[in-house]
């Protein structure tokens, strides 16, 4: 073989597996996104490090979350955050109030 056709195999071979690994440890778990919750709070409970509340949703269902922000009674919010790792209460990371 030429020392020039060696060359050209081995680049493109590195370029593979360049990408190859770009690939494979650019994905996101899907655990990471957040939930969106839009409803009417109720509820509210003051705890040492914050607020928990239940915000009820169009089809009646109420959902536990806790914000380090107030909270207004009766008020309808958009809440995104992550559910706990046994999904009993949604951690807000940002709370809108509609």
């Amino acid at each position: 073989m030429n020392i020039f056709h060696d060359k050209y195999v081995l680049i493109a071979i590195a370029a593979i597996l360049v990408v190859s690994a770009v690939c494979l440890t650019d994905t996101v778990p899907e655990t990471s996104s957040d939930t969106e919750i839009t409803g009417i709070v109720s509820d509210i409970r003051n705890t040492q490090s914050g607020f928990t509340f239940f915000i009820t949703d169009s089809s009646g269902t109420a959902t536990k979350c806790f914000h380090s922000g107030e909270i207004t009674e009766g008020s309808v919010c958009s809440v995104s955050g992550r559910f706990s790792d046994d999904g009993s209460i949604l951690f807000a990371s940002r709370v809108t109030v509609r």
